[in-house]
């Protein structure tokens, strides 16, 4: 199917005129290069804008670490003023005691002093205190705290001041009625002045409050900062019902979590910016990503009006190269009218074209080539009259008239010896025999024809010569389908009889065969006679003109008419053994149209 419409393509191409293949060209070629000048323009300025986002977002994200150190160092820093804190002090260094008038007095001082703290702080979510004794204080509003403080006094065993942050969690107490999802600042505190460790403080921060740090980023109408771990879960994002989801699977992790920048990947079939930060304090990735459709759509724009205008362009250049080919082909098209006439017959033409650029030099050439063929033809009439008369010459030569007097004495010496039987073959196998020959004058016969010719040949000599001579006929039936010239076998086998069989002693043998191989037709008549002798094999397909009355002539002519009608590369090859026998190869085109006067 492909085929068929590349070969309609080509035939409607090569039917158009020039006119019209310069316009073709032309528009196809301006086309192509505006197609390829907006590709490389949109790619390029797509490039320069991909790099301002990955630059814009990389500074957003710097931005959003810088706000989270500000945040986690003032939280560090309130940690610090608590646990210095006077009443704080005295209270967790105080044994708990088993009145719960007392212990609940001490509970409100602590309380008063934390909420002191926090309540100025809009970043804090909650304040803690754990004592070695099991005691919790907070900053109040909180219930329902689990006492998790164990797991850091153990963490904190061997540190004289032990400072941890912890990721992103869902609360260990309640705020009004609900928990929340909080990252935690966890630090061991000693005794002012004994240095004996008195507890632990916590200091808890709603992972909202970081979130909002960044919700306002305008990263496009899709795009998206959010905070995963190591591990590749989120630790905070504006949408909270991916918060604690993974992202380990998704094909950008891997690079982010080795790699700061910007790189461009595949998404859920779309094409996505992805730029990472690393926030080393708590093992932190800051992660923007932005769809490159939303980076890119300004200069898709702008390569649309680009387009626009290119088509504009290309239709003045369609009428620009009209108006050019016309100018060029207009000589030509004179030129052409010129060969017609030529065509027709007429060589009293001449070309009168005033330009002197390639198409006047063509004309001028054209003129001359004129001239010469005129010359030309007036002499290829003379020399085919010549080859006429050649050709007739040599088809006359072939039809050896001693063969048809040795067969007229064969028949009367059989019809004295009362063979009647042998002389009604004979005569009716010479009249087959010259029934082939004449073919109603044509030069050019079916290959079946010539076959049936050599073989009536050969069956009179057989009736003359009795047993002295047999032959076997192998042809492909393929074969017989093809066309050939007259009298092409039967020379080549006269000289197979007369000069290598009728010299043997005993009985003598041809084989005559015929295939088709690809684009030629092959037929091979092998003889086991005498043979011929290397120097005169040398010679008798390059005799001269001086020897055409040699008795190998038939050899010669023979391969000279194959080469008139069908062209040099076809003919004879020779090979022979002397004392063994001789191989002839026709080597024949499988085409019908013949060369000359063949058709």
């Amino acid at each position: 199917m492909l085929a068929m419409i590349k070969n309609k393509v080509i035939d409607y191409y090569y039917s158009l005129s020039i006119n019209k293949k310069i316009t073709l060209f032309f528009m196809a070629a301006l086309s192509l290069l505006i197609v390829l000048l907006a590709v490389f323009t949109y790619r390029i300025s797509s490039s320069i804008l991909i790099g301002k986002a990955i630059e814009n977002t990389a500074q957003n994200l710097t931005l959003v670490s810088e706000k989270l150190e500000i945040i986690f160092d003032n939280a560090e820093n309130y940690s610090k003023i608590a646990i210095t804190n006077n009443t704080i002090q005295q209270i967790t260094s105080e044994p708990s005691l088993n009145d719960p008038l007392q212990n609940y007095n001490k509970y409100v001082t602590m309380q008063d002093s934390l909420r002191n703290i926090v309540d100025a702080k809009t970043f804090v979510d909650a304040m803690i205190v754990y004592d070695r004794n099991h005691q919790i204080y907070d900053s109040g509003s909180l219930g329902a705290i689990t006492d998790i403080s164990d797991v850091y006094f153990n963490k904190f065993a061997h540190s004289f001041y032990g400072i941890a942050w912890e990721d992103t969690r869902i609360s260990n107490y309640m705020k009004g009625n609900s928990r929340s999802d909080v990252i935690s600042l966890f630090q061991k505190f000693n005794s002012a002045k004994t240095g004996v460790p008195l507890g632990l403080i916590q200091l808890s921060i709603d992972e909202r409050y970081i979130a909002n740090q960044y919700a306002n980023i305008d990263l496009g109408e899709s795009g998206d900062i959010f905070i995963v771990n190591k591990e590749g879960i989120i630790a905070s994002d504006t949408h909270k019902d991916r918060l604690y989801t993974s992202i380990s699977k998704d094909v950008y992790f891997p690079w982010a979590l080795t790699h700061e920048g910007g790189k461009e990947f595949q998404v859920d079939g779309k094409k996505v910016l992805v730029v990472s930060r690393s926030y080393p304090r708590l093992d932190w990735i800051i992660i923007g990503i932005v769809p490159i459709h939303e980076i890119t759509k300004d200069n898709q724009v702008l390569t649309d009006r680009f387009l626009r205008l290119g088509v504009i362009f290309v239709i003045a250049a369609i009428i620009l190269t009209l108006l050019i080919a016309k100018s060029i082909t207009k000589p030509l098209n004179k030129i052409k009218r010129t060969i017609q006439e030529v065509k027709g017959g007429n060589l009293d033409v001449w070309l009168d074209i005033k330009s002197r650029d390639e198409i006047g030099a063509l004309a001028k050439e054209f003129n001359k080539m004129v001239g010469n063929t005129k010359i030309l033809m007036e002499n290829i009439i003379e020399e085919q009259k010549k080859k006429k008369e050649y050709e007739l010459a040599v088809m006359q030569s072939q039809i050896n008239p001693h063969f048809l007097y040795n067969t007229l004495e064969s028949i009367c010496g059989l019809a004295d010896l009362k063979r009647n039987a042998d002389v009604v073959k004979i005569v009716n196998q010479l009249a087959l025999f010259y029934r082939g020959v004449l073919s109603k004058g044509s030069p050019v016969i079916s290959m079946e024809d010539e076959i049936v010719i050599t073989q009536t040949y050969l069956e009179i000599l057989k009736i003359r010569y009795g047993d002295q001579i047999d032959y076997t006929l192998d042809f492909d039936p393929e074969v017989y389908k093809y066309k050939t010239i007259k009298l092409l076998l039967q020379p080549i086998v006269e000289n197979s009889i007369y000069h290598g069989l009728k010299n043997k002693r005993g009985k003598g043998h041809i084989h005559i065969k015929g295939s088709v191989k690809g684009e030629y037709l092959v037929i091979v008549i092998a003889d086991d006679g005498i043979g011929i002798q290397k120097e005169k094999l040398d010679t008798i397909l390059n005799m001269d003109e001086s020897d055409y009355k040699n008795k190998s002539f038939g050899v010669k002519s023979t391969d000279e008419r194959i080469k008139l009608y069908f062209g040099t590369e076809y003919g004879l090859d020779i090979a022979s053994e002397y004392g063994k026998g001789t191989v002839v190869t026709f080597t024949l085109p499988t085409h019908v149209t013949t060369r000359g006067d063949a058709e």
